[in-house]
């Protein structure tokens, strides 16, 4: 349908957009999504099951720098450069941004320009026509139907967001653990390679006793067979700290080559760190707020896919010159046209009708996920806790054994030279104060490990001095929608 006037389409425009008040629904509150996604036996209780520390108040932010650990905060913020996988991250992110900008543009109207020439004529004469002319082309979003989707594609990009930085969180606790893995490894080679020694200083000495008559070939076999084994043990251990130190080159985005300088001593435990209240991780974690997005993109999606049921409004206008030449066009030889198109499927064979039933079992599905990774991370959460008591009690348990078995081991050698006990004997409080030198280390980094845990299920973020990314390049951030 066509006008000179231009009357027609508002009156179509305001006669639908009238219709289309109670068309859409409004986008569910923080509230509406954890009571569907919850229900009342997953719904977060006013505290904590697990046993809190005695810190209270929020959670607080700067998690790492409560490590005291400097050359761990640069390895942090080498790897918030270097990681592959944030960077991947990242450019999803831009993607997003960019898809939501691509978006928008369906709100706005279209404008095109045209400059054309053409000739037409018979065997007696010829006809040369010139042209340029403006097209412009709008569809009138009156049952929101583009607005859902731009909705629904600024949700991702909010989304994407979170996903980075839960993503950055998590890279900077790989780090941090990997970094204390690492150092427990060198312990742990330092320790070996310690009983080691001792073991092939044990099986010398007890081949010069045998020598003198103090002690069997039995003796010197089992000395000889107690240093290989260690020998072994140190192997092992020097796989592992490679190993360990190739992982946190990963993390870092180094070619793996086992040749970062680590030290040999752990960071002291950090005091006791707030836990806040269970129902402030839904506010608190980046991956809790993308998983809420993402039900808040699949809701618009919904209903953008139920407007493309209804017919839509298209608004065109051309206005151009036409003349024989180019510097024959004028003002005068102007002309323009309007036209509104109201256009509506009759039959599309269940297509539009599907694909709302396709966007609305997503959105469930959205909102099914978000109940899941909520479940996960209150139980990320307890579990931390639970494991910051019983990690400090083990600690102190594990320490007084490795006391009291090196003081053991201290006498018996002394019982040995006394010819109190024999050499079986030793080798085994040898082996048993290995035994807990190693497992009180091991429980020192548990218990840091446990730590980084807890501030990640938390949702604790941490800032860098300027110290630590001084030597970093920044990344450039992505421009928002």
């Amino acid at each position: 349908m066509a006008s000179r006037s231009g009357s027609a389409p508002v009156l179509i425009v305001a006669g639908l957009a009238a219709l289309a008040g109670g068309c859409s629904q409004p986008a569910p509150t923080r509230l509406d999504i954890t009571a569907e996604a919850l229900g009342p036996t997953g719904a977060p209780p006013a505290t904590f099951a697990a046993p809190v520390s005695t810190a209270t108040g929020a959670v607080a932010a700067g998690w790492i720098a409560s490590f005291n650990d400097p050359v761990l905060e640069s390895l942090v913020a080498e790897a918030l450069t270097g990681n592959r996988d944030l960077a991947a991250a990242r450019a999803r992110l831009d993607q997003a941004a960019a898809q939501a900008r691509l978006a928008g543009a369906d709100l706005k109207p279209q404008i095109g320009a045209s400059l054309g020439a053409g000739a037409q004529g018979s065997a007696g004469a010829r006809t040369d026509q010139m042209g340029a002319g403006l097209t412009l082309s709008w569809e009138v979003d009156i049952w929101g139907r583009i607005s859902s989707g731009v909705k629904a594609a600024a949700d991702q990009y909010a989304s994407a967001e979170a996903d980075v930085a839960f993503a950055r969180q998590s890279l900077a606790a790989q780090v941090a653990k990997a970094w204390f893995l690492a150092i427990q490894a060198v312990r742990q080679e330092a320790i070996a390679q310690e009983f080691a020694t001792i073991q092939q200083r044990s099986a010398d000495l007890v081949a010069k006793r045998e020598q003198h008559g103090r002690a069997s070939a039995y003796d010197t076999a089992l000395a000889r067979s107690a240093a290989a084994t260690a020998e072994d043990r140190v192997r092992q251990a020097q796989s592992g700290r490679e190993r360990a130190v190739r992982s946190l080159e990963i993390l870092l985005g180094r070619y793996p080559r086992a040749e970062l300088a680590t030290g040999a001593t752990l960071p002291a435990m950090p005091p006791p760190t707030p836990a806040g209240l269970p129902s402030e991780i839904l506010e608190r974690r980046p991956d809790l707020i993308a998983a809420e997005r993402r039900i808040l993109s699949a809701f618009n999606m919904a209903e953008s896919a139920r407007a493309a049921r209804l017919p839509r409004l298209s608004i065109t206008a051309n206005a151009g010159v036409t003349a024989g030449s180019f510097r024959d066009m004028s003002l005068d030889d102007v002309f323009w046209n309007t036209a509104a198109n109201l256009v509506g499927p009759l039959f599309d064979g269940g297509r539009l009708k599907s694909q709302a039933e396709i966007e609305d079992g997503k959105q469930k599905e959205a909102v099914a996920a978000y109940g899941s990774t909520a479940l996960r991370a209150f139980q990320q959460v307890e579990q931390a806790l639970a494991e910051e008591r019983r990690l400090a009690a083990r600690e102190a348990l594990v320490d007084a054994a490795d006391d009291a078995q090196t003081e053991a081991l201290r006498l018996s050698q002394r019982r040995l030279d006394a010819g109190v006990i024999d050499q079986i004997a030793l080798l085994t409080v040898q082996g048993r104060a290995l035994d807990a030198r190693l497992a009180a280390l091991s429980v020192q980094v548990e218990r840091l490990t446990n730590r980084v845990d807890l501030h990640l299920a938390l949702g604790g973020d941490f800032a860098l001095p300027a110290t630590a990314v001084s030597a970093t390049a920044a990344t450039a951030a992505p421009t928002a929608p």
